[in-house]
């Protein structure tokens, strides 16, 4: 592959130069991301000749073909492949640039972006996110639910609010504390009446869960591994939106956090024994200091009495 170079000029000319170069990358990863022009087009704002022209440009400063065109669909060749996670570092290190310089002048703006699980219960993350962006308008802010763990540790995410275990050989991490699944069951369930149920007293129920490689899944799996019984599952699916809707029909009963539960008119909690903890935890890159508006968020989330106040290293058992 080509090597790519950036060139730093203190003329007019050179700041120019600068800006195209970054405008042909983050044009090269839209079109990379997407796979389509005309989408990769509408997200970064401009027609799609002026992106198919920036490509071009690109291709021809490097003098090797990035991309393979067809009526249906676009291909990455292996050059392409092989730029594309350098030109999303060096995308990400730009922002990242940009908003120091953008905090040291008081106008903090610039990327945020988390991750979360579904069903945070500890953090109420809508109203931070709120509170947040009133803060600081400027800045963007992206959330998303998975994958999650890998990509933080990769750079990709400025935070993820994660459940353990998770590889923490790679983030660092602030401890939010623990919260108990609940059993959720329909309205109309002979269970919607009880306090507390016994999971032992579960095995002729039919349950809706998570993918049998899901660490939640695996961690109930366990629990009831060492009662002494496996559960009757009827159906799986790797989004707890989906459960919560299984439940709602009637198709079977599931341990949720109680912050989904609390969302559906239609289902209830109860409550079991024992219980199904949740350890939650922020995480943060390990191998980079968090960007200013990364550093924000931690100070708005601190503001709460949410977490410990330092960020820690330590390791957590890996998660499949």
């Amino acid at each position: 592959m080509a090597e790519w170079n950036f060139r730093f000029d203190r003329s007019e000319a050179g700041c120019t130069l600068i800006a195209m170069e970054l405008r042909q990358l983050k044009h090269f990863v839209a079109v990379a991301e997407e796979l389509h022009f005309t989408r990769a087009a509408a997200k970064v704002h401009v027609v799609q000749s002026t992106l198919s022209a920036s490509i071009s440009g690109l291709e021809a400063e490097l003098g090797t073909a990035l991309l393979v065109r067809n009526n249906r669909r676009v291909d990455l060749t292996t050059a392409g492949q092989a730029l594309l996670p350098d030109a999303q570092h060096a995308l990400a290190a730009a922002e990242r640039a940009r908003a120091a310089v953008d905090a040291v002048r008081g106008l903090l703006s610039g990327q945020l972006r988390i991750g979360a699980i579904k069903g945070l219960g500890t953090v109420d993350l809508p109203a931070l996110l709120t509170r947040y962006h009133r803060s600081f308008p400027r800045i963007e802010i992206t959330l998303r639910h998975d994958p999650i763990d890998q990509e933080t540790a990769d750079g990709g995410l400025d935070l993820a609010f994660v459940s353990r275990p998770f590889d923490g050989s790679r983030v660092k991490e602030l401890s939010l504390g623990a919260e108990h699944l609940v059993l959720a069951v329909r309205h109309d369930d002979p269970l919607a009446g009880t306090g507390t149920v016994a999971l032992t007293d579960l095995q002729q129920r039919e349950f809706v869960e998570r993918r049998a490689e899901l660490r939640t899944r695996m961690h109930i799996d366990s629990i009831c591994a060492e009662l002494g019984f496996e559960r009757n599952i009827c159906a799986e699916s790797n989004t707890p939106d989906d459960l919560v809707d299984l439940v709602a029909a009637g198709l079977g009963i599931a341990p949720l956090p109680p912050a989904l539960v609390a969302k559906s008119e239609h289902i209830v909690a109860v409550a079991t024994d024992p219980a199904i903890p949740r350890d939650l935890a922020l995480i943060t890159p390990g191998e980079r200091a968090p960007s200013p508006a990364a550093a924000a968020f931690l100070g708005e989330l601190l503001s709460t009495g949410a977490g410990k106040p330092e960020m820690s290293g330590r390791r957590e058992p890996s998660a499949v």
